[in-house]
């Protein structure tokens, strides 16, 4: 028998990790598939049980080429940055949740349309990258609970659901809330009392614990709803410099999460809505509210017609006449 060792074979080349492909079909078209997937994120992702701060989760969004989770207070956990975004067709991002950019693999979402609407293709690939280790990193990817799960939540988003209550006096609120900031023309605020930008930044931060609800009641956990957080006024001033004093900025960002809020608030059933959520608020450092309440009263009612009111009522105290 011939060595082969000994006539210059060499062993083939490990062939390459293969990837991860999942698909879903919506009943809209690419450009809306596209939007719902980038812009409307923080309102389908099991941030519970797939982020990186479980229940303190607040929201998770693309930001400036990177993608992005917040925790209820503002603090970010960087999982991946953009590589290519070409909407609607197109998009590919690094992924590293908890881990060195360096150690990344590579998302990319295909956005087909059809006659039925948009086939939503996602391929997570890269895997060779991690050497001995790759069987095993691919492996949390593909069992029950990883990438198809994940594309479910995306679905519940992407598709409205028929029978959500009409929400226009919340949506009215919130409007009249944000035209009134951008219009400007505050002055300094009385001792002791919030500037413009704490009670926009305030709203913002408000918006993200009312979303980390909506998240916990639809992965069955427990929720707690509080403004200390929110409240605090450190945690406003990271918030605010986020934004290096550009208040155009910071008010569309308080847009941006007030509609994750309003379209995580459209995700919740009749059994949501109604279910207890512990209330603990606080105004001026005193307690105002230690109880349990319906989460839909809290989010929709209490929101519209009482809390952003009064922080629209603020911002025009604020302004110089």
């Amino acid at each position: 028998m011939t060595d082969a060792t000994n006539q210059g074979y060499a062993a083939p080349a490990h062939p390459p990790a293969p990837p991860v492909l999942r698909t879903v079909t919506v009943a809209v078209d690419p450009d809306a598939a596209f939007v719902a997937f980038t812009e409307r994120i923080g309102a389908w992702w099991p941030l519970p049980t797939h982020g990186m701060f479980g229940d303190t989760a607040g929201g998770v969004a693309f930001e400036g080429g990177r993608l992005v989770e917040r925790a209820t207070d503002g603090t970010a956990a960087t999982w991946g940055e953009v590589v290519v975004w070409d909407r609607p067709r197109r998009l590919v991002f690094t992924w590293h949740p908890g881990r060195d950019p360096e150690e990344h693999s590579v998302v990319e979402i295909r956005f087909v349309g059809d006659e039925s609407g948009t086939r939503v293709e996602l391929e997570h690939r890269g895997w060779e990258r991690f050497g001995r280790e790759w069987m095993a990193r691919r492996r949390r990817y593909v069992g029950p609970g990883a990438w198809g799960a994940v594309l479910e939540h995306y679905v519940d988003v992407v598709e409205p659901r028929p029978d959500a209550p009409e929400r226009s006096a919340l949506e009215a609120a919130y409007e009249e809330f944000f035209t009134e900031a951008e219009r400007g023309g505050f002055g300094p605020p009385p001792e002791g009392e919030w500037d413009a930008d704490q009670v926009i930044a305030h709203v913002t931060l408000n918006d993200l614990a009312m979303t980390a609800v909506a998240h916990a009641l639809i992965h069955t956990r427990t929720p707690l709803f509080e403004n200390v957080i929110c409240q605090d006024r450190t945690v406003l001033a990271a918030h605010i410099e986020r934004f290096g004093g550009d208040r155009a900025a910071l008010v569309a960002e308080g847009r941006r999460v007030s509609a994750i809020a309003r379209a995580a608030l459209a995700r919740l059933d009749e059994g949501q809505l109604a279910a207890p959520v512990h209330c603990r608020l606080r105004h001026d450092g005193q307690v105002v509210l230690d109880q349990t309440m319906p989460w839909g009263v809290v989010a929709d009612e209490v929101q519209a017609g009482r809390h952003l009111p009064a922080h629209t009522g603020q911002l025009r105290d604020l302004r110089v006449t």
